[in-house]
Order: structure tokens, then C-alpha cells, then sequence
């Protein structure tokens, strides 16, 4: 019998004393979740768009509402064992009353033992025969060719209505690659616009972003309240919408749809709409509409950095609201904010000042001192540990960590000191990263496995990495790398109606286009997935061309420059070929924002150079006043640093020598590339890694993927991943 057995796809042997009895799922499992766990994760609903009935919708490589829930090999890290036991956030699993200690050590058995789950035991309906005419159809379409297309509606006018590839119908592909004109001709032709996909998806959900499209299958009969598996309505995905939203939003409630059927995981669509959209058009409206106002999405607005958004929404909010949107513009770094919702009577909570420590170069001083008259705690520590001073002390002697001393701050003493490591200098480029790939590589796999999700830091630029070693003729361990290669496009494939549904995964923009990145490094071939994953880029660009960074991880989640610079770069290589000069117009778009846009510290520099150099064009002296600015910057020990209160490091000296050599701003014989090669070989460690400390809150928990520097490893894969990058030009 086959099976789906992660750690065979992984490449991880899973070992097990012979003592440990092993878990059948079939015998074992399945009984448990059929009878406690179904009813509310199975075929009939799917709260928070969970099912425990269908492997496909349980396992890794698909992300939920609240990202993997089984990791194989890893109960402790399952959001489904952590349900069952004592979850640190909502109440224990099932609501009826929790499982018995053998049933939980049961799954908990099942999931360390690499939660094999059998294709008999799949609960996976196959999607319909694909209709040989339907697909052609779909394929023309997606080519942009219109001659086909035409040619074969003539000929098989039944084909507009029979499922094609994978159970989507010609009318959804036409309008994800077709134009407004596209979409009437396939309605003229009979298409019916309430077929839907196995996801339950419709061509109205797909058309959310563009209102022309809308309006033509609306008045043809759409459903304006269908509802995916995902969860979403047509106006769910609307009211994540950009410029357009309001418009699409009120297309939709004119033709019937639901203010009071909300997404199964994100809530109203008033909070949709300011957690997501920033149209402060689109939260008037809903509020005329008569949108829920209980929860008001308050924070969700001022997290989004929607200043519009939040006036429009502070004459309904209470003072706990007020308050959780406090927290939320320190997050968002936003000043204006900050005074609006103080002067509005915001108090802040006692916690909050461990979130301003990511923040060094802000606030003002009158800022601080308010903060604390409102109930802020200067010796708050956080919930994962560590003090606000020990925190802020983590970006250098900042000019908030004088605010901090000076108000009377103080650190544990086990925040002051971080453990010294000895270099052991490598002797060239093509030692150092001989030395770095395996280790590199290792955690590439580790990380998949146990987190159950595509990592910026361990996968996306180790395949960025791994490339550039390849380019330079030095050993690469293909096996792997082919491997995780196809294990990044599973992930995207399996999300790939999240892309399409606007939902995308954790970390927005900014995952989904340094994942891409990672493909375009390995000249992965573009497909119907990253097609869905350039439109949701393009989707979630902002009206003047920048994409926003969601959550504040510094260094490699925190800059709008650098999120910028990776989306462009995706939809650029991967725009689907029907709409390319659509999507060379949102490249152009942003370039132009990243021509004015002020860069704050080395990481913005380097990507600023990137994605001008990426975008093309006639911006030469753009790019060699950016180069000659980012070299102003190097130190005189070769390196570059993070920030001007840090020291040199590998994260900064390799971002700074990849967009300066791949840029053409310095060759590899120039002193600055020179010294900032010797910087590198100067401070490797002998396992082949670089040591950069952390410098942010985590926001998960902590798991080691089998590379050195316990909690500082993620940014130390990076720095890592980089130093090679750097590295490999001068190893050829």
C-alpha cells in the first residue's frame, strides 16, 4: 500500500527504539479524530478552514489559518498537538472536554513517528477527468493566444463549460489571463459563472480585483455569497483589495452579497478591509453599509499604517480598542499615529515597550515620556523573555537605549553578554564556501520538516546561495538541492489558492516574493502556481508602487525596500505571458517609488541598488549614486554594518557586496569588494558558519534545523547564506 510518509520525502530518517510501539494510523488515529475532531474539522464544516478528514488539507506544506498544524517528526512544534494539551493561545481542544492521556500520546506518537498517513485513509475526491478541449482552451488562454482561443470556441463551444486542468473551468482561467473583453466573449459563448473548482472557488472570486470583470459576472448571475474551502466569500476577497476595492466591494453589495458572512478566518469584511486593503474609501463604505463594528478592527488599521483608515474608525472605537491600536502603531513605527491615538486618549499597556526596542531610530523623547505617563512599564519584560533595555540593546547604543538609561531602565545580567567565538580564518572564496554549503544545505532540509512551512532565512535563500556556489563551478549537493527545490514548489502549489484568494501565508508580500526569488535563482520553470503567487503580488502592490512588510522581524522582515526589490524581481520573471506588459507597468511602478525612496540602513541600500538594477531601464546614474553611497558605508575593517550602532557583520557585508557586484557598480578586482572579501574569510567560524546575534522578538517557537548558534540561528543561516553569495563571484 502507498503512503504519504514525510520523512521519506524529506530525505529524514526518523529513528525509533524498538521498544516505542508503532502508531497505525488507520487503527489508531483516524477513530480518534472521526469521533472527537470532525464534527467541527471535517466534511459538514471547517472552522478556522481546518479539516482533519482529508490528508492533502492536514498536513505540512499547507498553510492554514494559523500555519502547519501536523509537523512531522515533531509533536512539540503541531499546532494540533499543542490544541490538545495546553495551547498558549485560545482554549484546550475539543470545546467538549479534552482527550484522554493515551489518545493524546497517541497522536502525539503518531506525529513524532513521521505521521504517516495512507493513500486508503487520503479522504481526497480526485478532481474530474480533465476535458481534453477544456484544457487547450485554458492553455490558449494562458499563452495570450487569442487566435486559438477564438478558434477553438468556434469549435467546441461545449468546452466552456467542462472542467479543464486540475477542475478549474475555461471562464476562471479567462479571467485570470484575460482582459474585461476576454470575459465577455467566454459569457456570450454560455459559460456559467457559478461553476465552481474542487476548491469550491467561482470566476467572481478570482475577479475581485478588477471591477469591469465583476460588473460582467455579477449581471450574468454570479453568486455574490459562494463560498470556497478556503473559507472566502467574493467579498471577502474584495474587501482585500488596493485602489479598486471600494468600487468591486460595492459592486457586490448592490448584487446581494452578505456584510454578516465573513471569512472563516479573518474575520468581517470591515476587518479585512483595515488589516488589508488600506482604502480608507472602502472602510467608509462598509461602515455606511452597515458593517459590523464589534470587534472594531481599530489596530488591524493602524497596524497597516492607515492613518485615513483609523480616523475614519476612532468616532466608533472604546478605550480597549484605542489602546490595542496603540501597541499597533509602535509596530508600525508611525509616529503620527502614536500622537493621533494618544491625544484620542489611548493608554499603553504595560508590555508595550519591549515592541518599541525593535525600532532604534524612533521615537522622539516627548514620546517616550508619554508612553510612560500612560501606563507604560520601563522595566516590562517580554513574554518570551528579555527586558526592554536588553532588547533595545540589540540594535547598538541607540538613541533609545539613552532615552532607556536615562528614564532609569535596567537589564538582566544575562542580556549583556553574548558568547565569544573564535574565527578560523579560510584561506580562500572557494574554501570558505566549501566549508559552508553542507552545513547550509543541512538545515535547508531540517528546516522544511520541522516547521512545515518555506522559510525566508533556511530555504528561500539557500536556493539563492546554492545557485550562485553552482555558477561559480564549486560542489553542490544536488540530491538536496533538487529536493528542496521541488519541496518549495509543492508549498506553493498546495497554497496556491490561498494566492488566489488573496489569503497568501504568513509573512504576505515579503514571503511570497523572497520565496520566488529562491525560484528565479534556480530557473525553476514559471506554471499555473507561480502564476497565482505573481498575482497575488500584484495584487497586494500599493497605489503608488511599493508593497508594505507586514510583521516588524528585523533585520530580514522590516523594510519596505527590500520587500519591494523581491516582489518586483518575482513578477517581473514570473508574470503570467498573457498579461506581461500589465505586469511590466506594476515593475516600472515600483522602480519609480524606489527611486525617492529614502533608505535607512545597509539591508535598504543594498536592495534599492537590486531592485533599480532588477527593473532596467535608463537609471545608470541612479544605481552608481546608490553604489557610491553604499560604499561610503563600508568600515575600515573591510565590513559592513546593519546599523551605524552595530558592528560589522556577514548579513550586512554580504548584502552590501551582492548588490554592488550583481548591480555591475564594482567588479571583483576593486578594493571595496576586496576588502570586503577578506572581511568574510576573516570571520568564518570553522563549521563554515557566520555568527550574527539576533535582533528581534520570536514570534514562533524555537526549534534547532541542525545549524550552530542555538537561538541566533535563523539570522545566522542568513548572514551565512549571503556571505556565500558574495563569496561565490570571486571563487570562479
Amino acid at each position: 500500500m502507498r503512503s504519504l510518509h514525510l520523512s521519506v520525502i524529506f530525505g529524514v530518517c526518523i529513528c525509533q527504539a524498538q521498544s516505542v510501539k508503532t502508531v497505525d494510523f488507520g487503527r489508531d488515529v483516524q477513530p480518534i479524530l472521526r469521533e472527537h475532531c470532525f464534527g467541527c474539522h471535517g466534511p459538514s464544516q471547517q472552522l478556522q478552514n481546518f479539516r482533519l478528514d482529508q490528508r492533502r488539507a492536514a498536513l505540512p506544506n499547507r498553510v492554514g489559518a494559523n500555519g502547519a498544524r501536523i509537523i512531522a517528526g515533531n509533536r512539540a512544534a503541531s499546532r494540533l498537538y499543542q490544541k490538545l494539551t495546553k495551547p498558549q493561545q485560545g482554549i484546550q481542544m475539543p470545546p467538549a472536554g479534552p482527550l484522554s492521556a493515551e489518545q493524546i500520546e497517541t497522536i502525539g506518537a503518531w506525529i513524532d513517528q513521521g505521521a504517516d498517513w495512507p493513500d486508503a485513509f487520503a479522504g481526497e475526491v480526485p478532481p474530474p477527468t480533465a476535458d481534453a478541449q477544456a484544457t487547450r482552451l485554458m492553455e490558449a488562454l494562458r499563452n495570450g493566444d487569442r487566435k486559438a482561443v477564438s478558434r477553438i470556441l468556434q469549435g467546441h463551444p461545449e468546452a466552456v463549460n467542462r472542467a479543464g486542468s486540475g477542475g478549474a473551468t475555461p471562464l476562471m482561467y479567462a479571467v485570470l489571463y484575460g482582459d474585461a473583453e476576454t470575459v465577455r466573449l467566454f459569457l456570450q459563448h454560455g459559460a456559467d459563472p457559478n461553476l465552481r473548482s474542487p476548491s469550491k472557488a467561482s470566476a467572481l472570486m478570482y475577479a475581485a480585483d478588477d471591477p469591469a470583470k465583476t460588473r460582467l459576472l455579477l449581471d450574468r448571475g454570479a453568486d455574490a455569497n459562494a463560498r470556497s474551502n478556503e473559507g472566502e466569500t467574493p467579498l471577502s476577497i474584495a474587501a482585500a483589495g488596493r485602489e479598486n476595492a471600494d468600487v468591486v466591494v460595492k459592486l457586490l453589495l448592490d448584487h446581494g452579497a452578505d456584510l454578516k458572512m465573513n471569512s472563516l478566518t479573518r474575520g468581517s469584511a470591515l476587518t479585512v478591509a483595515a488589516a488589508f486593503s488600506g482604502n480608507p474609501r472602502l472602510v467608509q463604505l462598509l461602515l455606511e453599509k452597515g458593517a459590523e463594528r464589534t470587534p472594531l478592527p481599530l489596530a488591524q488599521a493602524a497596524l497597516l499604517d492607515c492613518s485615513l483608515c483609523v480616523e475614519t474608525l476612532l468616532p466608533f472605537a472604546r478605550q480597549p480598542e484605542l489602546n490595542a491600536a496603540l501597541t499597533s502603531a509602535v509596530r508600525a513605527r508611525s509616529e503620527p499615529l502614536l500622537r493621533m491615538l494618544l491625544a484620542r486618549g489611548a493608554k499603553a499597556a504595560p508590555n508595550l515597550l519591549p515592541t518599541l526596542s525593535l525600532t532604534p531610530d524612533w521615537p522622539a523623547p516627548d514620546l517616550l515620556k508619554t508612553l510612560l505617563e500612560q501606563g507604560a512599564d520601563i522595566h516590562a519584560v517580554s513574554s518570551v523573555g528579555g527586558t526592554v533595555l536588553g532588547l533595545a540593546r540589540r540594535q547598538g547604543k541607540t538613541k533609545l537605549v539613552e532615552l532607556l538609561e536615562s528614564a532609569g531602565a535596567k537589564s538582566a545580567p544575562d542580556e549583556e553578554a553574548r558568547p565569544t567565538r573564535m574565527p578560523s580564518p579560510a584561506s580562500s572564496p572557494r574554501a570558505a564556501i566549501e566549508r559552508s554549503l553542507p552545513a547550509l544545505q543541512r538545515a535547508d532540509a531540517g528546516f522544511l520538516i520541522k516547521a512545515g512551512c518555506v522559510s525566508c532565512h533556511s530555504n528561500s535563500l539557500t536556493a539563492m546561495a546554492v545557485a550562485a556556489a553552482r555558477k561559480s563551478k564549486l560542489p553542490v549537493n544536488e540530491q538536496i538541492a533538487r529536493t528542496q527545490l521541488s519541496a518549495i514548489g509543492s508549498f506553493l502549489e498546495r497554497n496556491r489558492e490561498r494566492a488566489l484568494q488573496s489569503l497568501g501565508v504568513p509573512g504576505s508580500a515579503h514571503t511570497a516574493g523572497y520565496t520566488l526569488l529562491g525560484l528565479v535563482a534556480e530557473n525553476y520553470p514559471a506554471d499555473t502556481t507561480t502564476d497565482a503567487w505573481a498575482h497575488f503580488l500584484k495584487n497586494t502592490q500599493e497605489s503608488d508602487g511599493h508593497w508594505k512588510v507586514r510583521n516588524l522581524r528585523p533585520p530580514i522582515e522590516s523594510s519596505d525596500i527590500e520587500v519591494t526589490a523581491a516582489a518586483l524581481r518575482s513578477i517581473q520573471v514570473y508574470a503570467p505571458k498573457s498579461r506581461r506588459t500589465e505586469y511590466e507597468k506594476a515593475v516600472q511602478s515600483a522602480a519609480q517609488w524606489m527611486e525617492t525612496a529614502q533608505p535607512r540602513d545597509t539591508q535598504d541600500r543594498a536592495f534599492r541598488i537590486l531592485g533599480l538594477h532588477w527593473a532596467g531601464g535608463k537609471r545608470d546614474a541612479i544605481i552608481q549614486k546608490a553604489a557610491k553611497d553604499l560604499i561610503a558605508f563600508q568600515r575600515p575593517d573591510g565590513g559592513w554594518a546593519q546599523l551605524p550602532t552595530l558592528a560589522s557583520d556577514a548579513y550586512a557585508t554580504g548584502q552590501a557586496l551582492t548588490a554592488l557586484h550583481e548591480s555591475g557598480g564594482v567588479p571583483i578586482a576593486h578594493t571595496t569588494y576586496q576588502r570586503g572579501i577578506q572581511f568574510l574569510l576573516n570571520t568564518q567560524l570553522a563549521d563554515g558558519s557566520w555568527y550574527v546575534g539576533t535582533r528581534t522578538l520570536p514570534l514562533q517557537r524555537y526549534f534547532d534545523s541542525d545549524f550552530p548558534h542555538g537561538v541566533d540561528q535563523f539570522i545566522s543561516i542568513t548572514a551565512t547564506n549571503w556571505a556565500v553569495m558574495a563569496l561565490a563571484p570571486a571563487a570562479r
